[in-house]
């Protein structure tokens, strides 16, 4: 688990914050296995992409596109809806092949490939510089070394090409949902800045998105479902969690959030940072 699973009442020490307490009373927390439920969605999750898919366009991003640990696909599909040639990459076979399957059906397949790979670990078969895009939500909370993949993300930009991140916020909102996700950590405007600059890029520029509505959603919706589903299917394990909310209860909610856009970058944001960076024009 994450910082302060199992932890004492002080929390939990990780690169230099102090975490509270991941506490939960009703049961124990079982770590989520990444990969085990690739049907999980939801409203929030649809709100945060969109974000994303409006800040490529905002930097015009290049159309060779990397979505590192692309997870159960929807982005990668949003990312081959909007033009971009999309190399998907995560580390989880599931995923991997419920992203193949969602692909398969298009004429241009061929040109999506799907990779399993562990990212920060050296392993990714992919040429320096061969990517105008990449695009990380959601995935770096998740790595025991972040710094390790955001450098090796830096070295398959182009010279001058776009990364974007996305992470949860705010290390003293940690709690026993991300515990229960594998969260490693939450993050300051500040550390991920600095994260991203050690990493070798330039023009950062980090903003805080989810205030106030999704932060609403988050603490009276979202964890309170998660944990009457942890009571259900206790007997099954706390494993099979997946399933999207009803579709009229989500698209009532997803367009809810949309009133937290105006407040992007302007309040500390309850959720989530949204960052992005961009490797300099001349190779290192």
């Amino acid at each position: 688990g994450g910082p302060g699973a199992g932890g004492s009442a002080a929390g939990r020490i990780r690169d230099g914050v102090r975490y509270p307490p991941a506490s939960m009373s009703t049961a124990d927390v079982t770590t989520h296995r990444w990969g085990d439920a690739p049907e999980l969605y939801g409203p929030r999750h649809d709100y945060r992409e969109s974000l994303v898919m409006r800040r490529l366009a905002a930097e015009g991003a290049g159309p060779r596109a990397l979505n590192a640990g692309c997870g159960a696909g929807s982005l990668t599909l949003k990312l081959v809806d909007a033009g971009f040639r999309v190399t998907s990459v995560d580390a989880s076979e599931s995923f991997c092949e419920w992203v193949g399957v969602a692909l398969s059906g298009r004429p241009d397949a061929h040109e999506h490939p799907v990779l399993r790979a562990e990212l920060g670990e050296g392993v990714l078969d992919l040429p320096a510089g061969s990517f105008d895009t990449i695009v990380c939500a959601e995935v770096l909370e998740h790595l025991d070394d972040d710094r390790a993949a955001l450098a090796e993300l830096a070295g398959l930009l182009a010279p001058g090409g776009l990364l974007i991140v996305t992470v949860p916020a705010n290390p003293y909102r940690y709690d026993w949902t991300d515990q229960w996700a594998g969260h490693r950590r939450r993050y300051t405007d500040d550390g991920l800045r600095l994260k991203l600059e050690d990493a070798g890029l330039v023009s950062v520029d980090v903003r805080g998105w989810g205030f106030p509505l999704t932060g609403f959603f988050h603490r009276h919706i979202y964890r309170p479902l998660l944990r009457r589903r942890m009571r259900s299917r206790e007997g099954n394990g706390a494993q099979s969690l997946g399933g999207a909310p009803p579709r009229l209860a989500s698209r009532v909610v997803r367009a809810v959030l949309e009133l937290d856009t105006p407040f992007i970058g302007r309040r500390p944001g309850y959720h989530g940072l949204i960052a992005v960076a961009r490797r300099g024009d001349h190779p290192a």
